[in-house]
């Protein structure tokens, strides 16, 4: 597939780094150590030379939102500062580190805003404050539009610089929401923000699946009447058809190069796995038999196949190593299961299973050991999980009488939040990939 340039959203934005050699963190950031301890961190007003005077503290509430997110910081209030960045900060003047340690802060953001006709220079710094030395300093160029993506761009130099784990600002959710008699495909950011509907035909829109470049989107609809798989531009909306025949047909997974598209058929009433070469269009089967084979989702390196089989008696998560005859189910003990959805790195999977009446979230290794609960309701259905581009979340939807809305979980379980809530029988999450 080629890859398409995400033009409007991107547009005149670059990112530049600002100096030959900066320190090395000293402070670091387990993010495997549960209950670990949050790094304490302040984020500046901004320096606004020739601009929206609003983004002075507009930028710093993005920046502190992001990384509030992760658990991994404490947000030093913008209320105890007590040094005031100027422009000299950023012209060889350095800052007082002893009045942002005396406050608590061991790091410190701090940015400067000047405006030149349409566009803004943003010139972002992150500092030790205990070394008093400079970290990471980036200078981003775009428009008064651009700016919460810049924002999300410079989060996740903080905490990749602090984590060494890229993080996943800026990332988006596919997903799809009841509007009139139909379901439209949706897109939110991860922090919750900027939500937009990408299908507008009042029609049965489904299954939204990413490229691995996060420029396109694989759905099934309805609009013809009877189920197509469409692929579509995120940032231009061009369609194409990549699946017409067949019956109920939905896509499941892209190969990890975007070559081929991996999605479930029904041809005279048996549904098997298929794979379609997106340019080309040519069609090969790769999981069939009698009964039911659906949702398919292909391992990070493309080599291992997660997909539900009615098999045994009731759908159940069974994983193919392509290529050979080998199969092993990883829903032991479990009652109905389903949605399958790998970790970026391989080393679990997560699906949706009833037990106690419920739907719940569980995690499992691809050999079906280590089997764990990860998100439930005694009173609610969680379903529909899918990973964040670090592996260190699930999305998920969550469903309680005449309620549905997406929940954002990390995978130990100990921190939930709702992304969307207020549509109708939200469903089908899908987490971009990390840009």
């Amino acid at each position: 597939m080629k890859r398409a340039i995400p033009g409007a959203v991107l547009s005149g934005l670059f990112a530049l780094l600002l100096f030959p050699s900066v320190a090395v963190a000293v402070l670091y950031i387990d993010i495997n150590a549960p209950g670990g301890r949050r790094l304490p961190l302040a984020v500046a007003n901004f320096v606004v030379v020739s601009a929206d005077p609003a983004l002075s503290s507009g930028i710093p509430k993005i920046l502190e939102t992001d990384l509030d997110l992760t658990a991994l910081f404490d947000i030093v209030p913008r209320s105890a500062h007590i040094e005031k960045v100027s422009s000299a900060n950023f012209a060889g003047t350095p800052l007082g580190f002893p009045a942002w340690k005396v406050i608590g802060a061991e790091a410190v953001v701090i940015g400067k805003v000047e405006g030149r006709g349409d566009q803004l220079n943003i010139d972002m710094r992150l500092y030790d404050a205990t070394q008093g030395t400079l970290i990471t300093g980036k200078r981003y160029t775009g428009s008064p539009r651009q700016v919460r993506s810049i924002a999300h761009k410079f989060a996740n130099e903080i905490v990749y610089a602090f984590t060494g784990v890229r993080g996943i600002f800026g990332t988006e959710i596919a997903f799809t929401a009841r509007q009139g008699r139909g379901k439209e495909v949706y897109v939110v950011g991860m922090d919750g923000q900027e939500m937009r509907k990408l299908t507008d035909n009042r029609s049965y829109n489904l299954f939204p699946r990413w490229s691995p470049d996060g420029n396109w989107l694989a759905y099934t609809s309805f609009r013809t009447g009877s189920p197509v798989i469409y692929l579509r531009s995120v940032a231009t909306g061009v369609e194409k058809v990549i699946v017409r025949s067949g019956d109920a047909k939905a896509p499941g997974a892209f190969s990890p190069d975007g070559e081929w598209l991996y999605y479930s058929v029904s041809l005279d009433g048996n549904s098997d796995i298929q794979r379609v070469r997106v340019v080309g269009g040519g069609t090969e089967k790769v999981v069939g038999g009698w009964g039911l084979e659906v949702s398919p989702a292909l391992s990070p390196d493309g080599r291992r196949l997660a997909f539900v089989s009615d098999r045994s008696g009731s759908p159940q998560v069974y994983v193919k190593t392509l290529g050979s005859k080998e199969e092993v189910r990883i829903s032991q003990g479990l009652g109905y299961a389903t949605s399958p959805s790998w970790a970026p790195v391989g080393n679990r999977i997560a699906f949706t299973a009833r037990s106690g009446g419920r739907f719940a979230i569980y995690t499992v290794a691809p050999d079906g050991s280590d089997l764990r609960v990860t998100a439930s309701a005694p009173d609610a259905d969680c379903e529909d999980p899918s990973f964040s581009p670090d592996g260190r979340y699930l999305v998920y939807t969550f469903r309680k009488r005449d309620y549905s809305g997406l929940k954002i979980i990390s995978v130990d379980g100990q921190r939930k939040r709702t992304l969307v809530s207020g549509l109708g029988d939200v469903g089908s999450p899908a987490w971009s990939p990390g840009r």
